[in-house]
């Protein structure tokens, strides 16, 4: 962030925001999420749909979800955009993420990413995330996806899915 840029972050964005997450939304992915799509995350779990703002601009945003019975976090998008990168924006939707699926009792997070966006997968690291599979083709132009957990629980490393 440069010097006195104040970013904040809240959830539970109004609709009509969401033309401008879109607009983020198209400096990040190559096969970007239909606006309709967007609204569906805003209305499934508007507190788990992150928006960050340096002043009035949009900066970047994350789409959250609870999965697996409330156990499992699912950070289904994070999107900073392109003028906003390695400036903390995107550590800071995680983190925020992270905190809510505490909140909500879940017990570990999970995310999926190409595997080419190393800087995604560095940052993801560097946060405890772990890779704990692939999906082959997961992505429209055929590219592979990580599959990148990290636990959640303080008292267990062993994510919930290899308990029985």
């Amino acid at each position: 962030m440069n010097a006195g840029e104040t970013i904040s972050c809240s959830g539970n964005p109004p609709e009509d925001l969401l033309n401008e997450i879109y607009g983020v939304e198209l400096t990040c992915f190559k096969d970007p999420y239909p606006p309709r799509l967007l609204l569906y995350y805003v209305r499934l779990a508007p507190d788990l749909f992150i928006v960050c703002r340096s002043g009035e601009k949009i900066v970047g945003y994350a789409i959250g979800v609870i999965e697996n019975y409330g156990r499992t976090g699912h950070i289904v998008s994070i999107c900073v955009h392109k003028d906003h990168r390695r400036k903390g924006v995107g550590r800071i939707l995680m983190e925020t993420l992270e905190k809510l699926f505490i909140e909500k009792g879940a017990i570990e997070a999970k995310l999926e990413v190409r595997v080419s966006n190393e800087p995604a997968i560095s940052l993801y690291r560097s946060m405890g995330y772990t890779i704990a599979n692939i999906y082959h083709s997961y992505y429209s132009d055929g590219e592979d996806a990580y599959i990148m957990i990290k636990s959640l629980s303080k008292t267990r490393n062993v994510s919930p899915r290899y308990i029985s």
